[in-house]
């Protein structure tokens, strides 16, 4: 985390080396200042915050890295946070940025090719941001804030020295209040950057523009003569969370926060800039953490699960043990102690592993609690504890005899099944990845395997790209059958995969198909303009015939008596292309199975 905060009061104090105040008189070259356009969606963009990150990290003091979430590829979807801003887009659309992809950047705001600022070539940012750096600038840039952690107001003042003349009479300051370290979604097309993933899953956005603190583009400056000293004073009250209001946020946690400042000519081109440091204040206790956002499976079968949760230090003390308590169904309660270091108001992420009890049988209470902070007690109580209710399974298959049919889309390489052993994590099944189809359509992939009587066990689908298997690359579809009958179906718009639990019945036993339904085939499967039913019953039935596409949607119906062998022919010359789940029933008997249409 690249926030330097300096604690005082009764505090100890951390010395920054950032730009406090005073501002130098001494002449200095410029800082460069790299605002990186990027977004939750894009793919590449990991790859360009590496980059940036290598660029800061050996020169930290004359570097200011400024991430700006903009444009399509930074629109949240469903559940995920939104880290856009209207200064953001405001900055991404000023004359000459020249934003044609991403990740892109510009650098102190000059003209990199023709007339754009921005580039997308990111193995040259180093490049530009070295020449930068040899370059004198003609004022010096400071800054620092006090931010009261219970009234979350943020007084900040700046300052501006001129060691020469500006070529022009008004120069301009901008404030930017960023923020670091929040978990969140990130797309990621190479793995490019492996040390921002948290161990859940989650991706480390780091240099976030929260707010600018002047207008958008600066407010004046002037005198810009040489020995003009400018200083200013603003406060803003910090939301405790990102968007202030609307519905993809994320919480904001002052530790995490940096100020930056640059002077700028007009409002492009960038002369000097600095970091400043955060003097957090007025904090009511020396130990106080809070666990929460605690998740695990939505649903047990077994009796095992694997919880996450991340603890806030609230507290003044910078934590660097803590002991937690953790307990399912009232149960003897466990202990799990971390160690580290969690400055004040920044948060750590804790995983625990293969817990175990026995399962109620519907629902389950798991509770997390605070033992101890820095081998000491919690002075606030009264955030200590977080609960979650996790689901008995349901789901039950009266057979061992498994059947998976799953219709993937275009992009079958993105995605692959496995039925597991919910006690030990034994793959027992799977299938996938498949081959790309040559343009968007659908393909089934049909698959039979056998599962032991009296079992826990969990099916997991994963999608690579996180898009699942729908929409404009083609709909698909999945259908766990035990013993003919769906027990899991849906269509395959599930992200980037999903987890069901299920258990077979303690009296499920192998038995063979043709003891099920008198069904023998389905073909051809593929089909074209027709498709036949072959029947074989040793008794007279009737038998309802039901056809639905791939939404649910009943395309066409039927009965047939049946003594012996019978072919049933189906005209689907008329069907559209795609998958059809066929549904035939007699008074003892059900069977499902699945079908594709190209013509």
């Amino acid at each position: 985390m690249k926030t330097k905060l300096l604690i005082i009061g009764s505090m100890c104090i951390t010395m920054s080396t950032f730009a406090q105040l005073p501002v130098s008189t001494s002449p200095q070259n410029k800082k460069a200042v790299l605002e990186e356009f990027t977004g939750i969606h894009c793919g590449y963009c990991p790859d360009g915050h590496k980059i940036a990150t290598n660029i800061y990290n050996p020169d930290p003091n004359n570097v200011v890295l400024i991430n700006i979430h903009t444009g399509g590829y930074a629109t949240p979807g469903a559940g995920e946070p939104d880290f856009r801003t209207t200064e953001g887009n405001s900055i991404a659309a000023m004359p000459g940025m020249g934003i044609t992809g991403y990740p892109t950047a510009d650098i102190n705001r000059t003209i990199i090719t023709g007339t754009a600022m921005s580039t997308t070539n990111r193995t040259q940012w180093p490049t530009y941001v070295n020449t930068i750096k040899t370059q004198t600038a003609y004022c010096n840039v400071a800054l620092q804030g006090t931010l009261d952690a219970q009234s979350r107001v943020l007084t900040v003042e700046a300052q501006v020295y001129y060691t020469a003349n500006s070529p022009v009479p008004t120069n301009s300051l901008t404030i930017m209040l960023l923020e670091s370290d929040i978990p969140g979604p990130q797309s990621d097309y190479g793995n490019f950057n492996p040390t921002n993933w948290n161990a859940d899953g989650t991706y480390k956005h780091n240099h976030v523009l929260r707010k600018a603190l002047t207008p958008t583009f600066g407010q004046s400056v002037s005198p810009t003569t040489a020995g003009s000293l400018y200083t200013t004073t603003v406060t803003y009250t910090v939301p405790t969370k990102y968007p202030a209001t609307g519905t993809y946020t994320t919480p904001c946690l002052l530790g995490r926060l940096e100020l930056v400042a640059f002077v700028t000519q007009t409002n492009s081109l960038t002369i000097n800039a600095a970091h400043g440091p955060i003097f957090l204040t007025n904090i009511p206790n020396q130990r106080d953490l809070q666990p929460a956002n605690l998740t695990a499976e939505s649903e047990v079968c077994a009796g095992i699960i694997n919880p996450k949760f991340w603890f806030t230090n609230y507290g003044s003390d910078t934590v660097t043990t803590a002991t937690f308590t953790y307990a399912v169904n009232g149960g003897a309660p466990n202990t799990y102690t971390w160690t580290g270091v969690c400055p004040p108001y920044t948060q750590k992420l804790i995983m625990l592993n293969n817990v175990s009890f026995s399962p109620l049988p519907t629902t389950n209470t798991l509770v997390i609690g605070v033992a101890s902070v820095n081998n000491n007690t919690d002075q606030n109580n009264s955030n200590d504890v977080v609960t979650k209710i996790i689901n008995t399974a349901t789901l039950v298959a009266n057979s061992v005899n498994m059947q998976m049919d799953f219709t993937q889309d275009q992009y079958g390489s993105e995605i692959q099944w496995k039925v597991k052993d919910d006690a030990t994590g034994t793959i027992v099944a799977q299938d996938g990845p498949w081959s790309d189809l040559s343009a968007s359509g659908t393909l089934l992939h049909t698959k039979t395997f056998t599962l032991i009587p009296n079992n826990c066990y969990r099916l997991e689908i994963t999608d690579d790209y996180g898009d699942g298997a729908c929409c404009s690359y083609g709909n698909g579809s999945y259908n766990l059958i035990s013993g003919g009958n769906s027990i899991f179906s849906g269509p395959a718009s599930y992200g980037k995969g999903l987890t069901k639990w299920f258990k077979t019945d303690v009296n499920a036993s192998v038995t063979s198909l043709s003891n099920l339904s008198p069904l023998l085939s389905i073909y051809p499967n593929p089909a074209n303009e027709k498709m036949n039913i072959l029947f074989n019953s040793s008794k007279e039935e009737r038998y309802n015939i039901i056809v639905m596409n791939s939404i649910g949607q009943i395309i066409y119906t039927s009965q047939i008596n049946v003594l012996g062998e019978k072919s049933f022919e189906i005209n689907t010359k008329q069907w559209a292309d795609g998958i059809y789940h066929i549904n035939i029933q007699s008074s003892e008997n059900t069977f499902n199975k699945s079908i594709s249409i190209t013509h």
